[in-house]
């Protein structure tokens, strides 16, 4: 099976990160690939609800909780993990074509920047507000690159 290509994306809060992925996403999947995403950041955030079943199976002790619903299926680990393992982990749900990584800071990941913020190691297009030169860039990363 085809590795997925990994591209992260960086830029000050408020750069336009999400909107800018979300577009990019809708692109890429009406042109029939299969888009992962990572979210990465600083804040202490919890997408569990403290009294919720879900929360109560983590806190008795649980390391995996898994909600399994008729539209959805959430895994949440609760540890951090690195950007390898997360990586891993989705390779290991299902086969993606990409999977894009918003606030990635890992070295080895290939990055686009958003702003005038200090550029980052690995750093392989810089976003000037031309979508079209973007999508292009990134569809012909996913068929020819090395991301």
């Amino acid at each position: 099976m085809k590795k997925p290509k990994i591209l992260g994306f960086y830029g000050e809060s408020k750069s336009g990160k999400t909107t800018l992925i979300t577009k990019l996403i809708k692109h890429l999947s009406a042109d029939g690939l299969n888009v992962a995403t990572v979210k990465i950041t600083d804040k202490n955030i919890e997408l569990d609800s403290k009294g919720r079943d879900t929360w109560k199976h983590s806190e008795a002790g649980s390391n995996l909780v898994v909600l399994s619903s008729a539209i959805e299926t959430d895994y949440l680990v609760k540890k951090k993990q690195t950007i390898n393992d997360i990586i891993e982990n989705i390779s290991n749900i299902g086969h993606f074509d990409i999977i894009i990584v918003e606030g990635a800071n890992h070295k080895e990941t290939p990055k686009i920047r958003l702003g005038k913020i200090k550029q980052r190691v690995n750093t392989v297009f810089t976003y000037d507000g031309d979508f079209e030169k973007l999508l292009k860039f990134v569809k012909n990363q996913i068929k020819y690159g090395v991301f």
